[in-house]
């Protein structure tokens, strides 16, 4: 019996045994299972740190892409800009002025398209007007070394947008020598004199309106090159008054009468240049119409002569 009993218990601690070490190696693995969790969790938070960043520097990219299409697409083609000044200054000698101003224009690359001058004397002040076109992108510094020739009385400028005209001649013109290399082409190419006579005449015809193009094309782009600057000198302030705008009633009343005057300016000259003619052919006129009326009496007194018998 007690061999029996020693035997159970050495059955039971067999088993106890075998239990616990089935726990500690569910344990282990357990932890083991745990620490791998715990890792590939590690490496997915550490994925999702990285992620924003990817993401982020992504979007940094598209942003600065955007920024560069945006300003490409801002700064595409600048618009054809034609500028013209009007600048009043206040001289005390306008001769030396007028010289300075033209050395102004010569050292910016610029030349005088045109000048009134009419110096100073005692019974009248000195008064300039200058026409200089310079490069566009001296237009600023241009003006301002004229204004330090004096006082500036004042300014006015105005700026024309040409890109559209300019455009739409370029067009036309690109239009017109493929039409009339065509031409060429069907002249060469034509069976008979009469053919070949038709489209030169076409062809003239395009050549010469393209010739009109092109030198309106040339004008454009001239005036968009080059600013004008209108100067305006003078000695006394007074004669710098009429070179501004005139607007108002007086004004208005002011150019009437001038057009008036100018009409009949106009009227009187052209009846000056007229009026020998007029006492020419008066002098040949008379005499003729003298002679015709007594011959018409003479033909006429036989016929009533005869009438009466």
């Amino acid at each position: 019996m007690t061999r029996i009993i020693a035997v159970a218990l050495a059955v039971l601690l067999l088993l106890a045994g075998c239990s616990s070490a089935d726990t500690s190696t569910s344990g282990e693995d357990a932890g083991s299972e745990a620490a791998a969790d715990y890792a590939q969790d590690d490496s997915a938070g550490g994925g999702e740190d990285a992620a924003p960043e990817e993401a982020g520097g992504s979007e940094a990219a598209d942003a600065a892409a955007a920024i560069d299409e945006g300003s490409v697409s801002a700064d595409g083609e600048a618009p054809l800009m034609v500028h013209r000044v009007e600048l009043d200054v206040l001289v005390e000698d306008v001769p030396a002025a007028v010289t300075r101003a033209r050395a102004v224009a010569t050292g910016a690359g610029g030349y005088l398209s045109s000048e009134d001058v009419r110096p100073g004397t005692p019974e009248q002040a000195g008064y300039g007007s200058l026409v200089i076109r310079v490069p566009a992108a001296e237009l600023d510094p241009v003006m301002t070394s004229l204004g330090e020739l004096g006082q500036v009385q004042g300014s006015r400028s105005s700026a024309d947008d040409v890109t559209t005209e300019y455009r739409d001649v370029e067009a036309r013109i690109a239009t017109l020598e493929a039409g009339a290399d065509r031409l060429r082409d069907l002249i060469e190419e034509a069976p008979d004199v009469a053919s070949i006579a038709s489209l030169e005449r076409e062809l003239s015809t395009r050549e010469s309106e393209l010739d009109a193009l092109k030198a309106r094309m040339q004008v454009l782009s001239d005036d968009v090159a080059r600013s004008t600057i209108t100067l305006h000198l003078a000695e006394e302030s007074d004669a710098l008054a009429d070179t501004g705008p005139q607007t108002g009633f007086v004004a208005g009343l002011q150019q009437g009468w001038d057009a008036f005057t100018s009409s009949v300016t106009v009227v009187l000259t052209l009846a000056g240049a007229l009026l020998p003619f007029l006492l020419l052919a008066a002098a040949l006129a008379v005499p003729a119409l003298w002679w015709a009326r007594r011959r018409r009496r003479r033909v006429s007194a036989p016929q009533r002569d005869t009438l009466e018998e």
